[in-house]
């Protein structure tokens, strides 16, 4: 056993010293294998604790969401009226149990320091009770705590216990101020508790994600009288979760809902029901489904990349060990000749791979973490579970056992091959000519193939991300973003419940923003720009109560939004300061030429919320809502008219719209210190937030796609480098017989011509078929786009051309008199 294990110590030293003496191959092999680990494992991570990980509670796979569907509203799944809700709850049976949560934001305050945003979920007392969660310390929510006047109780997320109260025993019983109301603290919930987002479990499926949405930090119990809500409205304020019964399935626990929906509309007064069939419906959803939504494709996506580039790699490291193994033939002979076992050799060759591969290994492994960090910091905002992407170590250790076994295979089958060979004849054999065979080029030439076919794949895949990306930065929006600035506040509804307070807040705040230095033009508006749309209402003409018109998004502006925004005016004037006693109402083009198709909507008077509004004028469509869809319709009204809560103040200045921002929270701080400003960001900034996805998928297929080129051309280099020495005596022979240095450079790269053009080939065909498939990712960009098609090939061959160059160069300058008298 001593004598073996000494035996091994001496392989194991060998193989040292073999690599040292071949840095290249050794450098190559280490970051190969590196770049596979560390990338799949980063990616498999991402994907197994969004995707395929259960939600961390108990028996989450019982865990459903219960969506309302409304014919008024499109049908789209969103939140349902509480009044419906209370309703299923009573008369169903397939639920254990349901209740209400809404996610949002709130200012909580800590001493005399500005507010600090923290994310909010207020829902009924039994949230935990149907999640199975029991709290670190202190109690969850009992049923008091959802009957009025005893709502005033709190419960904290274990990370703002932590980092907000340093972890302090003694916060129970204490009461903290959120927004402007006092709340007391009976618990707080245990480390691994996450619950999602307002991004990830949205109350209307079609809303887009806010650039900005803080963790759920604090929870709030709700008294909630569910007869003071109108039957009819109030859609898409809450999200509905139900635990199901264990044998009942969310197929079953839809059809039921379904049912009882017929019931509600038969039972809503007649003034307030849609007399239309099946005008309200219902669905039920997997939480897990729910929140995961349309992410399962950008994620599945980036693992193919990544598996793509797994396969590049395991096909450069066979490539470089086919060729490394068979250079070798002369020393296995002579070590056979001279008594070595067969065992032996294979394991002095696999004993350089192991070394290899543990290497490589130990990079993988710091890449992958490396590669979560960056992963977590970067991501984009609406990707859901990220406080749960951590380092899986069981993926970690399938990519490894994956990553050594291509190692140690693409090593032990030329190794095997070795071993078939005539010890005799291989020694009698010219030394250039051993190193190969017909065979082996031709397989070397297919894995050469393969490696371009995954890599042009992969290129043109990302060019059409690529494309996409920035024709979405580049299309007309219909506002200009540059110079300005925005601050978004939260004014809490105590201190601000009345009408005339909020509009006293504006209306100082708009003047302190205007005396800001450089301040230009300043305006406030209802909702931020590219968050997608939201307070969705109905509108007709008064004259005309009777015609189909479609949803409306509405908005509540100041004079000076517009111009603030420079948004184009079509007809009719914009706000200025006599409409605040007046009725006004700016519409969009789309919605001017919807209701009023061939006639000037001017002074034509229109309602909506039971209100009328005279029209004075048009602005030009803007995908103020989202860059990705269509400008949405919309109806603007003065602020006055119903100041919002959460408002968002727009100054555009003389310089940077970043020299702005301190100023801004000055201005606002200024006249009221204890105001939550939830952030001040550039619009250019919000731009490239609201883009954050497709930037995201864009920076990881162009890094994918650098790796396999980079390999591929890795790959390229070494073929035809031990082309040249395998054909070193025929090169000079040819030379002597009179051929040009440009001769043998075109018969060097020959050789790589075939390979390269046929997986040029075949990538641009399997690209077609994936682009195919994610069409619903890209924008302004066609599965076969001539541009990126010519842009890749050209990239690649210029790649490969490179790649080539330099085994051609060496094989110019072989000398035909030293060649020709060598063995």
């Amino acid at each position: 056993m001593r004598g073996m294990f000494s035996s091994l110590l001496q392989d194991l030293r060998l193989a040292v010293r073999t690599l040292r003496k071949s840095p290249v191959f050794a450098l190559t092999a280490i970051l190969t294998l590196a770049l596979g680990i560390g990338a799949s494992t980063a990616v498999f991570t991402v994907v197994d604790s969004v995707i395929l990980k259960p939600l961390s509670y108990h028996d989450s796979g019982q865990l459903v969401v219960a969506w309302e569907r409304v014919l008024l509203m499109d049908n789209i799944p969103g939140g349902p009226n509480p009044r419906h809700f209370n309703i299923w709850r009573q008369r169903s049976t397939a639920f254990q149990s349901m209740t209400l949560v809404q996610t949002g934001a709130a200012g909580l305050s800590m001493g005399d320091e500005h507010p600090n945003l923290v994310g909010i979920v207020t829902c009924l007392p039994n949230l935990f009770d149907l999640l199975q969660v029991a709290p670190f310390i202190g109690r969850s929510f009992v049923a008091e705590d959802g009957i009025k006047d005893h709502d005033n109780v709190a419960i904290l997320s274990y990370d703002v216990w932590q980092n907000q109260f340093g972890g302090d025993r003694n916060i129970i019983g204490k009461t903290v101020r959120i927004s402007d109301n006092p709340k007391q603290i009976v618990g707080v919930l245990p480390a691994d508790y996450h619950f999602p987002n307002r991004n990830a479990l949205r109350a209307y499926q079609s809303f887009h994600s806010s650039t900005k949405t803080a963790e759920p930090g604090i929870y709030l119990a709700t008294a909630m009288d569910f007869d003071d809500f109108a039957w009819n409205g109030e859609y898409g304020n809450w999200v509905a979760l139900g635990r199901l019964k264990p044998e009942v399935t969310p197929a079953q626990a839809e059809a039921q809902l379904i049912a009882i929906q017929a019931q509600i509309l038969q039972e809503m007064p007649a003034n307030q029901r849609d007399p239309r069939p099946n005008s309200i419906s219902a669905s039920v959803q997997p939480m897990q489904d729910a929140i995961v939504g349309d992410t399962k494709s950008s994620l599945w996506m980036l693992m193919a990349a990544v598996l793509g580039l797994m396969l590049i790699a395991c096909l450069n490291l066979a490539n470089a060990q086919l060729g490394r193994t068979l250079s070798r033939s002369r020393e296995a002979a002579v070590r056979t000749a001279l008594g070595a076992g067969k065992g032996h050799l294979i394991w002095s060759v696999l004993a350089e791979n192991l070394l290899l591969a543990v290497i490589g290994c130990a990079g993988g492994i710091f890449l992958a973490s490396s590669g979560l960090d960056l992963f977590r910091h970067y991501s984009p905002v609406d990707l859901p579970r990220l406080s749960e992407v951590h380092l899986n170590f069981t993926v970690l250790a399938f990519s490894i056992l994956l990553a050594v076994s291509a190692s140690l295979i693409s090593g032990i089958v030329p190794a095997l091959r070795l071993l078939r060979a005539d010890p005799q004849a291989t020694l009698q054999q010219n030394s250039t000519r051993s190193l190969g065979s017909r065979q082996s080029n031709r397989l070397r030439s297919w894995l050469i193939g393969l490696q371009v076919f995954g890599c042009t794949a992969l290129l043109l895949l990302t060019g059409l991300f690529s494309k996409s990306l920035l024709y979405l930065l580049n299309q007309e929006k219909g506002f200009d973003t540059s110079q300005t600035a925005v601050a978004e506040v939260r004014l809490p509804f105590k201190t601000y419940e009345k009408k005339e307070q909020r509009v006293d807040f504006d209306n100082a705040v708009l003047r302190n923003l205007r005396s800001i230095p450089g301040a230009q033009t300043v305006g406030l508006v209802s909702a931020m720009p590219l968050e997608g749309e939201s307070w969705i209402e109905s509108m007709q003409r008064i004259d005309r109560p009777d015609q189909k018109t479609p949803q409306i998004n509405l908005r509540w502006v100041s004079e000076g939004y517009f111009e603030a925004m420079h948004e184009r005016l079509v007809a009719g004037r914009f706000f200025e300061e006599r409409d605040r006693n007046l009725s006004s109402a700016v519409l969009s083009e789309g919605e001017a030429r919807a209701l009023w198709p061939h006639e000037n909507p001017i002074g034509g008077q229109v309602q909506t919320e039971g209100r009328k509004f005279t029209v004075i004028g048009v602005v030009a469509d803007s995908r103020n809502a989202s860059l990705k869809t269509n400008p949405p319709k919309v109806a603007y009204v003065h602020y006055v008219d119903r100041p919002p809560f959460a408002t968002y103040f727009i100054v555009r200045g003389s310089q940077s719209g970043d020299a702005l921002l301190g100023s801004m929270r000055q201005a606002i701080w200024g006249y009221a210190p204890g105001i939550t400003i939830a952030r001040v960001k550039t619009l250019d900034s919000q731009v490239r937030d609201s883009l954050a996805t497709e930037r995201f998928e864009t920076m990881v297929l162009i890094a994918f796609g650098a790796g396999a080129l980079l390999l591929a051309m890795l790959g390229i280099y070494g073929v035809l480098s031990y082309s040249v020495v395998t054909r070193r005596q025929e090169i000079g022979l040819r030379m002597a017989l009179g051929a040009s240095k440009s001769n043998i450079y075109s018969l060097t790269m020959a050789r790589a011509g075939i390979p390269v053009f046929a997986g040029i080939a075949a990538g641009l065909i399997a690209s077609i078929a994936a682009a195919r498939v994610i069409r619903n990712l890209l924008y302004g960009v066609h599965a076969l786009d001539p541009l990126v098609t010519l842009v890749v090939t050209a990239l690649f061959l210029g790649a490969a051309f490179l790649a080539a160059w330099l085994p051609a160069r060496r094989a110019g300058s072989v000398d035909p008199m030293e060649t020709l008298r060598a063995d």
